[in-house]
């Protein structure tokens, strides 16, 4: 029987919107490929400075897994006795005129309209630093762009190369006051506010929110709304996974937007992140001067990781004011979860064939509901959104496949592996190496003795006796 372990982790799944046949062509060792891909990210935002001009905010996140750090020398100057590893890192971008076209092909000979340039070095003081995930670097540059139409490009350098990687280029439509029929939505992980200004950490993870955590939304209103006379709600929607465009009918959030939430600003300035998060300042302003924001703190904490589309609506009306579709990033997500089949699959341990079956049956909505529903019957937890049975099973059958995987056997189908599954990591473990005998690990619980025996010298071990 699974073991509980009494720590707050995470609970839910993130599906991929592939097809099912798609999804059940996937297997444990290319999601787990697919989870130690290095993560970047590049956002943008636009907010306006006046009725002609808006500021352009262009910010990224890289992870330190994906910048190649080096060995620092003895005569070089760092942070401290302890560095030991340095990643110089420089960012380039340029603006062109007009936009790129729909089929991607870029016109070689466009305007440029401006270039800036951003650079800093990352230091760390061991190997398994330079791996992180968790740990990262980030920026922001930012212009003010007159109205009309814009295209930019990113150039990235890391290390010492020479060789700087180009990004796609993006397309910037930067309106007048007066056209801007739709209002925009930026992701903080923090705000501050007092009489005179409203200042936002960037979220800085593209189109992502981190699972688990709450966050903040900075709303800027379209020219057209009434803001002294309308009223308005914030809604946030569940995507249906297998449709993007398709959302549950009710919302799991809703928020009347009032006056306590809303005022009237100008850009001011951007914090590009060699000293601190990245982030923005805007300045407040008479009503007739600014425009509209409405700044509401969005309690993610208490949702699944799914995906939501987050919209503005006023009373009366269909089409949102503003909308943004996002999604939950967890970023220390077990690998099976990853993927609906393979998490049933590896059910196996705990549930019976006829179980595994009954979850395996029906579209991708009604398998990801039932497991869901497997799960919640088990949740130590159930008053909150974390599940911390399953993810501390999922998380043992990483472990397995890390720790006891063989040429042959992945970790998770081996006797060892099974083992920590059911009954998690032992008390005591004391390797034997007998003379005339194979090698023998005894594994010590509680209430039980398991005493394993290698079948090979490459780390292969069978059950031979409980007790």
């Amino acid at each position: 029987m699974l073991k509980t372990i009494p720590f707050l982790i995470l609970f839910s799944i993130v599906l991929s919107l592939s097809d099912a046949d798609a999804q059940r062509r996937t297997t444990y060792e290319s999601l787990l490929q697919r989870s130690e891909q290095p993560s970047t990210y590049i956002d943008e935002a636009l907010i306006p400075i006046s009725d002609s001009t808006s500021a352009a905010l262009v910010f990224f996140r890289l992870d330190y897994d994906f910048l190649p750090f080096l060995r620092t020398d003895s005569d070089m100057e760092t942070p401290s006795e302890e560095t030991e590893y340095y990643s110089p890192v420089r960012m380039g971008i340029e603006f062109f005129e007009g936009n790129v076209s729909e089929s991607g092909r870029q016109n070689r000979t466009a305007v440029s309209v401006f270039r800036d340039f951003w650079s800093d070095t990352v230091w760390v003081n061991s190997f398994e630093e330079t791996t992180s995930r968790f740990d990262h670097v980030e920026g922001l540059m930012w212009h003010e762009m007159k109205e009309g139409k814009y295209h930019y490009e990113l150039q990235l350098g890391r290390g010492d190369s020479n060789r700087d990687l180009p990004s796609r280029r993006r397309n910037l439509n930067v309106p007048a006051k007066a056209e801007t029929e739709k209002g925009s939505i930026i992701l903080a992980s923090s705000t501050t506010a007092d009489e005179e200004s409203f200042t936002g950490t960037l979220m800085n993870y593209g189109n992502n929110v981190l699972y688990g955590q709450d966050y903040e939304l900075l709303i800027r209103f379209p020219s057209s709304a009434d803001v002294t006379d309308g009223s308005y709600t914030l809604q946030i929607l569940k995507r249906l996974p297998g449709n993007e465009d398709r959302t549950e009918e009710d919302p799991v959030f809703e928020f009347s937007v009032t006056a306590d939430n809303m005022f009237h600003a100008v850009f001011e300035s951007a914090t590009p992140g060699k000293e601190g998060p990245v982030g923005f300042t805007l300045k407040k302003t008479e009503s007739e001067n600014g425009f509209a924001y409405a700044a509401i703190s969005v309690p993610n904490s208490e949702f699944e990781n799914a995906a939501y589309r987050v919209q503005l609506v006023a009373d009366g009306q269909d089409e949102p004011l503003a909308q943004r579709d996002i999604s939950s990033r967890w970023i220390d997500m077990p690998v099976s979860l990853y993927n609906l089949d393979v998490a049933i699959d590896q059910l196996s341990y705990i549930a019976d064939e006829s179980t595994i079956q009954s979850l395996n049956t029906g579209s991708t909505a009604e398998r990801e509901q039932k497991f869901r529903e497997f799960w919640e019957q088990r949740d130590p937890t159930p008053d909150t959104e974390f599940n911390e049975l399953m993810t501390e099973y999922y998380s043992r059958i990483d472990y397995a496949y890390r720790n006891f995987s063989s040429m042959q056997t992945p970790g998770y189908e081996t006797d060892q592996g099974r083992a920590y599954i059911l009954l998690g990591p032992p008390d005591n473990i004391e390797r034997r190496l007998p003379t005339d005998s194979p090698a023998r690990e005894i594994w010590t619980y509680p209430n039980r003795t398991l005493i394993f025996e290698a079948t090979s010298g490459f780390g292969d071990f069978k059950l031979i006796s409980e007790s």
